[in-house]
């Protein structure tokens, strides 16, 4: 790695360094009642960083929506300051830590981890495909705005409908690390990889630490770190057949013969049954898109260890303490508002997970009454609900209802409350056959775990971990969350229920594999399993970044320099010369494509943009569709007043005349358009006109 890449990884970790330093103190009195290491700083320290991105981002983000503040570095650093002074008053007349060094090691943990992925990342470092563009431009236009909610870049005149706080969280770091984005793109998707592992180490550390085996709590924390972050699924037994084409899925073993290890496809584990999507963390972090599922790692293993230093050494209501619960409690609830904001699923997953421990404590314990029950829901939800109304009130749900898988033929097309029953050829189930290859791993380990550790039955909490999973998996089975998508209907609720379900079986694996490990008719059933799904990385990395042949740059836009040069010089002189969020036109395209590319680079808003995604968002095409047909008038018609009138519908400052709008519109009418305004920008085949 080159000198300037590692200061840009040194200046970075800096950033976060200071982020997960000011909280903290509010994380030491979160997870004050994990484990005995708290006196050495050891096992708190693992969350701070996540800690400190919800909340330090959540006081930016309500300053910004409320207009009290706006958004800049300077209200990053008050907000860190808030942050710290909040944690220290929670932690007045208790000590810290004795010694520094566990606090060092784990963040020497973090640096390699972060290090480790840029490099890996730096092998291919493009901004260019699946969504990229999307997610770029969500960050650009928050970073350029000083009050939210942000821009829509590709819907002008509106602004983003989408749940975009884990946007707004790598804006805030970029605002206060004063590096490019085009740098810290790639540099957030390291951070939730380091991230990743190292809270997921810390989770399994803190349930294995007191298994009898000799240093059990390292090793289960390890094996922990690299299932949640790396780990596959048995789908890759396809890299020991002839394999498949596209989605001509066939089973394994009709595919027995000379195997060819390199024809193995890596993207097929997540695309296993037909029309559904099963995604795991480890894909998320090769094909490197900062979605809000991936955004929202480090705060849905922040719930979980916040759910395991609650509930997991509790041992009879002698030793509880409620103060130190309802804190807990209060800020539980305003991580469920966080993921609501960030990854909208994971909020209900998680509140719901927390109700179903609630639930069972209540029989467990004596200070656990129903009255008391409802209570503890009710700051939950009020604390959560509050936390996300800021959001709310700007967001209008794409998700049309809980929708009937296989609906019986006399309810078609019919409603009963939220449920709906569409037609009868919305019925997809999965092969059981595939849903083993794809979750029979963690089943086996789950059921296993359950049946053969004495000292899991206690920990009820991961016992409630594997049936909460397995009913998120069985879940979309009969039900899917109904959006736009006719063949692909519940492909998005498999996704999301999906994702949360493979970490927290993930964790529950981990405990079991440490603590059986020595069972010979365990270990020999595992090895087939754990081989399986432990070499999807291989095959993934080796495909994505070229088997790391050739290192590039941190830089994510050379490809974007090399294949549309002058577009660069455009899309660089826009972000300097324009303000104040000035409306552009330019060519539309189908999503997933190189079209709209200027308002993806500078977040700046577009009249339409990718429109299958405006589509998704806005909740139907008919708003869509004359859009597109505008744009094309500005183009093509060659009428001057009928473009005039458009123009100033959308306020448009800037129209692009560039290289894909000339392949596009072929009767482009530029001489119109120079008439109607003046070249403000001209290198090769692009010109930036400013509308007069």
């Amino acid at each position: 790695m080159p000198w300037p890449d590692i200061l840009l990884v040194f200046q970075w970790w800096g950033t976060l360094f200071l982020v997960g330093a000011a909280a903290y103190p509010l994380t030491r009195a979160l997870f004050t009642n994990m484990g005995s290491d708290l006196k050495k700083g050891q096992t708190p320290y693992f969350f701070s960083k996540a800690v400190g991105l919800a909340v330090v981002t959540f006081l930016v983000f309500l300053g910004a929506i409320l207009h009290l503040i706006s958004f800049t570095q300077g209200a990053v650093w008050a907000s860190m300051g808030v942050v710290f002074v909040i944690g220290i008053f929670m932690n007045r007349g208790t000590k810290g830590p004795k010694g520094d060094k566990g606090i060092i090691l784990q963040e020497i943990f973090f640096f390699v981890a972060l290090l480790a992925w840029t490099w890996v990342k730096a092998h291919e470092p493009s901004i260019h495909g699946l969504e990229k563009f999307m997610d770029f431009g969500f960050t650009k236009s928050i970073l350029d705005s000083r009050f939210f909610p942000a821009p829509d870049m590709w819907y002008a005149g509106t602004t983003i409908n989408y749940y975009y706080f884990g946007h707004t969280m790598m804006a805030v770091l970029t605002k206060l690390s004063g590096i490019d984005l085009t740098y810290t793109f790639n540099l957030m998707l390291a951070t939730i990889f380091a991230l990743c592992a190292t809270m997921s180490f810390a989770i399994g550390r803190e349930l294995t630490k007191n298994l009898p085996a000799g240093k059990a709590g390292v090793w289960g924390g390890i094996l922990t770190a690299f299932l949640v972050t790396l780990a596959g699924n048995m789908q890759t037994i396809y890299a020991f057949t002839i394999g498949y084409d596209g989605e001509n899925v066939k089973p394994f073993w009709q595919l027995l013969g000379k195997m060819d290890l390199n024809r193995y496809w890596y993207a097929n584990a997540t695309r296993f049954i037909p029309y559904t999507i099963h995604e795991f963390p480890s894909y998320s972090f090769v094909v490197s898109d900062l979605h809000g599922h991936v955004l929202s790692i480090p705060f849905v293993l922040l719930a979980i260890g916040l759910l395991i230093a609650m509930f997991s050494t509790i041992k009879s209501y002698k030793n509880f303490q409620f103060s130190i619960f309802n804190f807990q409690l209060v800020f539980y609830g305003f991580l469920c508002g966080v993921l609501l904001m960030t990854n909208a699923l994971d909020g209900p997953i998680y509140l719901g997970l927390l109700v179903v421990i609630l639930g069972i404590s209540n029989f467990q314990f004596p200070i656990f009454k129903w009255k008391t029950f409802g209570k503890q829901v009710s700051v939950v939800i009020g604390a959560a609900a509050l936390t996300s109304l800021p959001f709310l009130l700007h967001f209008k749900s794409f998700v049309n209802g809980i929708a009937v898988n296989c609906p019986p033929a006399f309810l078609a097309n019919t409603k009963l409350g939220p449920i709906l029953f569409e037609g009868v050829e919305k019925c997809q189930h999965s092969p059981f056959w595939m849903w083993w290859l794809l979750w029979g791993f963690f089943v086996f380990c789950g059921i296993w775990g359950i049946w053969g550790i004495r000292e899991m039955r206690e920990k009820k909490i991961l016992v409630v971990f594997f049936f909460f999973s397995l009913a998120l998996l069985i879940f979309p089975e009969f039900f899917y969350f109904k959006d736009i998508y006719p063949m692909h209907f519940r492909s998005n609720t498999m996704f999301k229920l999906g994702y949360q379900a493979f970490i927290m079986l993930s964790i529950v694996s981990g405990y079991t594999i440490v603590k059986l490990f020595r069972k010979k008719l365990f270990l020999l059933l595992l090895i087939p399993q754990l081989f399986l799904i432990s070499i999807f990385p291989i095959f993934s990395v080796r495909s994505y970044f070229n088997s790391l042949r050739t290192y590039e740059s941190i830089f994510g836009m050379n490809w974007f320099i090399l294949q549309y040069p002058d577009d660069w010089a455009g899309i660089v002189w826009l972000n300097q010369h324009a303000k104040n969020s000035p409306v552009i036109v330019e060519a539309d395209g189908d999503s997933y494509t190189d079209y709209d590319r200027f308002s993806a680079f500078t977040g700046l808003p577009t009249i339409i943009g990718w429109p299958v995604h405006e589509w998704l968002w806005r909740g139907t095409y008919d708003v869509v569709a004359p859009r597109r047909e505008e744009v094309r008038k500005i183009y093509e018609s060659q009428d001057l007043e009928e473009t005039k009138n458009i123009l100033k519908k959308y306020s448009v400052t800037y129209v692009i005349v560039g290289t894909l709008e000339r392949q596009k519109f072929q009767n482009i009418q530029e001489k119109k358009i120079a008439a109607l305004g003046s070249a403000v920008f001209t290198q090769g085949e692009t010109v930036i006109y400013k509308v007069h």
